[in-house]
């Protein structure tokens, strides 16, 4: 799959992300980290490894936090006419602008299929969803599949039954209980805008 977004084509450091993602230059993120432009661009290029701590300073001088996030294994099962077709673990996130991007399925034109496909227009996503979760291998899925975005158009896919029973699982947890109502604490009014 290739988008036309820069972030999904090119793999960059952590700090080069966070730092481009706050429109900062290197010598803006060196000033604000009190650190060397210099040590920057050698974080950025590989040349030289921060420590953890230092990561973690200079992310937070470019606004941006260092998370965990679980890592989500696939397992292939099989449908009824012998071909594979691949399910997680778990669901994940895929961040705004890659989970609304213009992505290329390479081969769906094999398949009478476009070749690019507009996952920010509902249509679009929705049948790319139903094409990658048939056809797509665990790089393609995990690449391009919102959860959140999946379990808001799942009834509407049209998929095989063994792929849907399979997936079931995973969209019935990420709903989790409806009979539950989460409390948001706003800020005190003097902090509202």
């Amino acid at each position: 799959m290739i988008s036309d977004n820069r972030l999904m084509q090119v793999r960059t450091s952590i700090i080069e992300t966070a730092r481009r993602a706050a429109g900062m230059s290197q010598q803006e993120l060196a000033r604000e980290a009190r650190t060397a432009q210099s040590a920057i661009s050698e974080y950025e290029s590989g040349r030289k490894s921060p420590t953890l701590a230092v990561t973690e300073r200079l992310l937070a001088a470019a606004s941006a936090d260092l998370v965990v996030v679980p890592r989500v294994e696939f397992f292939y099962d099989e449908e009824p006419g012998g071909r594979l077709f691949f399910v997680p673990d778990r669901l994940w996130s895929v961040p705004p602008p890659l989970c609304f991007a213009r992505v290329r399925l390479l081969g769906s034109e094999a398949l009478g299929e476009k070749p690019v496909w507009v996952l920010s227009q509902r249509r679009d996503r929705i049948r790319f969803y139903e094409l990658v979760l048939i056809h797509g291998t665990p790089e393609m899925i995990r690449e391009a599949v919102d959860g959140a975005l999946l379990v808001d158009a799942w009834r509407h896919l049209t998929l095989p039954e063994s792929i849907r029973e399979a997936w079931d699982p995973l969209i019935a947890a990420a709903k989790g209980r409806r009979d539950t109502v989460r409390n948001i604490v706003p800020a005190p009014e003097n902090e509202w805008i």
